[in-house]
């Protein structure tokens, strides 16, 4: 079952970059036919309901028509090619193409020789990046670093991309960020039951599944009836409506309305809009809103990811930058509101390690931890077509101290 995800995966991501892909053989096959030429020419050729939230919330409205069902239809990176055009959230499998050239899956020789040195020095940073979960015990750091708190980086329960974090403040409040697809709803709130079932914030970058599905669950398992021992105070979001989906990314219109009905649904006063300036403090935590969100120009042009909201978390004298999905131009975005302000301790790495903001966001970040929300398979850069080495590139440039990767499974950072 895991491969086959890992495989629908990879098959929508190519399929994304079909058109280019055309192109690229074609221009390969005139490189290739004028090399022929030459070399036959000189005889080189042979022939060879509501009780989550605190006090007496009541089941109220439907579920909009996507349930978030995602195990199964995962989708893969959204934005490989052309910085947009993705299968993503769409539910709904393409098998007609495939990245590097053929219609059965086979792959296409680069017989262009465009790249090739580029690749083989990322692949050479990739291999020197070591995660902590790599690491023999014995060399793994155990430094407390966060006070007394906990920061745990939830793993996949699909194998696919998802982003899960769960913060402990020093006297145990609880703070949840974004939580991962519908599949991954039951074990993020197993994970919240062991602390006590109570959260007391509860932080979403921006309406993709695989951020927003397993909040989702929460939601309407409770709608439907059911206790789910969990109980919320607050919900921190700045999500663009089901119109703005219908013109910029109306794949994801499914889950943005879903998301919006459910939490439409809350009583007064739990859910809250932010905007860039805003502080909102739990416990010992404080959390900054970094950016408002980024508005596309153009109907039609595929911006949910840029659309992300940033959060810098200050734990105890340390901060902790989130990025959400944002990619080049909410990068670019957010760097221009934020500025200096963005230095951080540690950072959740953007899109899910690949294709997210560009180098010199995390120059302007200067990190010393990364917390990377990555499978194994866009970790291993399986295919080929992610930017996976060229962000291990930036962070070994860096002189990152200590890499913490989800595809090790559950990340603890004390």
């Amino acid at each position: 079952m895991e491969q086959g995800v890992r495989d629908r995966e990879m098959r929508r991501t190519r399929t994304n970059q079909r058109g280019k892909s055309r192109k690229r053989k074609r221009r390969n096959g005139g490189n290739l036919l004028a090399f022929l030429v030459a070399l036959l020419a000189v005889g080189v050729v042979g022939t060879a309901g509501h009780r989550l939230v605190s006090e007496g919330m009541e089941a109220s409205g439907q579920v909009g028509q996507v349930q978030g069902q995602e195990s199964g239809k995962q989708e893969a990176d959204e934005v490989n090619g052309a910085n947009g055009g993705s299968a993503e959230n769409s539910g709904t499998e393409t098998e007609a193409g495939t990245e590097n050239g053929n219609s059965d899956g086979t792959e296409n020789l680069n017989v262009s020789g465009e790249g090739t040195q580029d690749t083989q020095s990322a692949s050479n940073d990739q291999a020197e990046l070591i995660t902590e979960g790599e690491k023999p015990e014995s060399e793994r750091d155990t430094t407390p670093h966060l006070g007394g708190a906990e920061l745990r980086m939830l793993q996949s329960q699909t194998k696919g991309q998802m982003m899960s974090f769960l913060l402990k403040t020093k006297s145990g409040k609880l703070i949840v960020v974004d939580g991962g697809r519908w599949d991954d709803g039951d074990y993020l709130m197993e994970q919240i039951r062991k602390e006590g079932g109570h959260v007391s914030a509860w932080f979403l970058t921006h309406a993709h599944t695989d951020h927003v599905g397993a909040l989702l669950k929460l939601l309407t398992n409770e709608a439907d009836g059911e206790d789910t021992g969990i109980t919320i105070d607050h919900i921190y979001y700045n999500f663009a409506s089901a119109e703005w989906y219908q013109k910029h990314e109306l794949g994801d219109l499914g889950t943005a309305m879903s998301i919006l009905q459910q939490l439409s649904a809350l009583p007064a006063g739990v859910c809250q809009t932010v905007k860039r300036g805003d502080e909102i403090k739990v416990d010992d935590v404080m959390i900054q809103v970094m950016n408002d969100r980024y508005e596309p120009e153009e109907v039609g042009e595929r911006d949910g990811n840029d659309a992300s909201v940033a959060y810098r978390m200050v734990v105890n004298g340390k901060s902790i930058l989130f990025l959400g999905d944002l990619q080049k131009k909410g990068g670019a975005h957010l760097l221009q509101q934020a500025g200096g302000g963005l230095k951080s301790d540690m950072v959740q790495m953007a899109h899910h390690g690949q294709n997210g903001v560009e180098e010199n966001v995390y120059e302007a970040i200067q990190p010393s931890v990364c917390l990377w929300p990555t499978p194994q398979w866009l970790w291993d850069n399986e295919g080929g077509s992610y930017t996976t080495p060229e962000t291990k590139a930036w962070v070994k440039k860096l002189n990152v101290s200590r890499n913490y990767c989800m595809k090790d499974g559950d990340q603890v950072i004390r």
